[in-house]
């Protein structure tokens, strides 16, 4: 299959935790990209607030974004195409049990707060994905979009079993994020390439962590990094090198997709 589209995982994958920067080869890479005519855009488990918190949203004319892991889906002027956020009922259970076990609860998005002050657990998982603090609240039954909570690692996360229609996800050692079963990062990629009018599975990802395995699965081709999960790395088509590393741009150029300028 003929790729027309690149998609990049954000956390782990364009952006380098171990240096805290996006790679100036990977900024390269992505101009060549977008210049020999292929569309570009960033594929994350973060919100679009969040993504741009990071400031990595601002860093280039992506040709669009699909946030919240397939939640929420922008085109290149970011506005929105697709959005499926959670129902009333789903949100007042996540709450209830959340404050039945004394457990933080923190809204990314549009409505960004949390329900409790942060504590070690929840500092770690800001401090790990450069997050800024929202306020302290309950949530007033707005849409909402993204959620998620914060315990010691190893928690038992049982009592969110159950709920209709989510599942829960573990991103890091101390933060799981609560997703809706109908939403995945390779349904809002679909959403996307519609957009651009494009196969639906002509297009090549980039990701490291669980929440990329749809659509590792769905793409054309779809490439996990060497500091990626190991079970998503047995989907991969191909694993290159670790995101501190020009691993990206080494790829593109061994495939042809860029020149060596």
């Amino acid at each position: 299959m003929e790729i027309k589209a690149v998609f990049f995982d954000i956390d782990g994958t364009f952006f380098d935790h171990h240096s805290n920067q996006v790679l100036p080869e990977t900024m390269d890479a992505i101009r060549q990209l977008k210049a020999n005519g292929y569309k570009v855009a960033l594929c994350s488990g973060r919100a679009k607030e969040m993504a741009e918190q990071l400031g990595v949203l601002q860093l280039f004319p992506w040709d669009g974004y699909v946030g919240g892991a397939g939640v929420s889906v922008y085109d290149e002027q970011m506005n929105i195409i697709f959005e499926d956020t959670f129902t009333a009922a789903q949100c007042e259970r996540i709450f209830a049990l959340g404050k039945e076990y004394d457990i933080c609860i923190n809204s990314h998005g549009k409505y960004e707060f949390m329900t409790k002050p942060l504590n070690a657990y929840s500092k770690a998982a800001f401090d790990q994905f450069h997050c800024q603090v929202p306020i302290v609240r309950e949530w007033d039954h707005e849409p909402l979009v993204a959620l998620s909570a914060y315990e010691k690692p190893g928690f038992d996360w049982h009592m969110f079993d159950g709920i209709e229609g989510i599942e829960v996800q573990h991103p890091s050692l101390t933060c799981v994020d609560f997703m809706k079963t109908s939403v995945n990062k390779a349904r809002g990629i679909a959403h996307l390439m519609k957009y651009w009018q494009l196969p639906a599975h002509a297009y090549l990802a980039f990701g490291d962590s669980m929440n990329d395995l749809q659509m590792i699965q769905e793409a054309g081709i779809g490439v996990v990094m060497g500091n990626g999960h190991e079970e998503l790395k047995k989907h991969a088509d191909e694993v290159i090198g670790p995101s501190w590393e020009p691993s990206l741009r080494d790829y593109l150029l061994m495939h042809h997709y860029i020149d060596d300028k």
